[in-house]
């Protein structure tokens, strides 16, 4: 339903002299507002442009750009803490000269026709080999600890220099393939080579003598130091 409302026109009454009419007291008065209102709308811009920036700049770190993450710092696993656990250990038996644990099996038959040197002595090994009992030949002998068995070294011993000297086993050792160090038995040795004990050896002489070491059954060694410094080792 529409409504008609009809108004008459009514002219405005001309201005009285020095004046001025509605018209130019209208567009004063919206002048006079319109002028603060754009000032207060650029003020409200610009603060909340400055806010936006700001707001940018601190998730950003200082920067327009987004930081790189950070480098993850790498923690040595499980396989890389063995590996130098390895490599410190093989550096600790290079230092002192002791080698480690064999990696096989090594029978007292693997030092048959091995050699080394102590001094002027060429040392060769004709043979090894154990038992419970040894025995010089002429009644003497020796047995074994119940679960333990004689190593018997047979060693031709050539002196190499131009004096005569002294071949002496004193201070041998052996280091079993497990790694432990066992002394000679300078006891049982004396019942197989009492004979070679005590007397010089002359310049291209070759005496055979003997080495023994008394270890529990089914030991083997990784290596036999003759006087504690000339090395033996197996056959690989």
């Amino acid at each position: 339903m529409w409504v008609t409302v009809y108004m008459g026109y009514q002219q405005a009454p001309p201005p009285g002299p020095g004046g001025e009419g509605p018209d130019q007291r209208s567009s004063r008065i919206a002048l006079a507002v319109a002028v603060p209102l754009s000032v207060f709308l650029a003020v409200l811009l610009c603060l909340a442009t400055g806010i936006a920036l700001t707001m940018m700049v601190v998730h950003t770190g200082g920067s327009g750009e987004e930081a790189p993450p950070a480098a993850e710092s790498e923690e040595p696993g499980p396989e890389k803490e063995e590996a130098e656990e390895e490599s410190d250990e093989e550096d600790e038996e290079r230092a002192s000269g002791r080698r480690g644990p064999a990696e096989h099996e090594v029978p007292p038959s693997s030092y048959d026709g091995t050699s080394t040197w102590s001094g002027n002595f060429r040392v060769e090994c004709e043979t090894a080999y154990t038992d419970t009992t040894i025995t010089d030949g002429m009644g003497s002998s020796q047995t074994a600890p119940s679960g333990s068995e004689f190593h018997i070294y047979r060693l031709h011993v050539t002196n190499e220099g131009d004096v005569p000297d002294l071949f002496d086993t004193v201070g041998t050792t052996a280091t079993t393939t497990d790694g432990r160090e066992l002394t000679h038995d300078e006891e049982a040795e004396w019942t197989v080579a009492w004979d070679y004990f005590g007397d010089d050896i002359d310049p291209g002489q070759t005496v055979t003598t003997y080495v023994v070491l008394t270890a529990p059954e089914g030991t083997q060694f990784a290596e036999v130091r003759i006087g504690g410094s000339a090395v033996l080792e197996p056959r690989t």
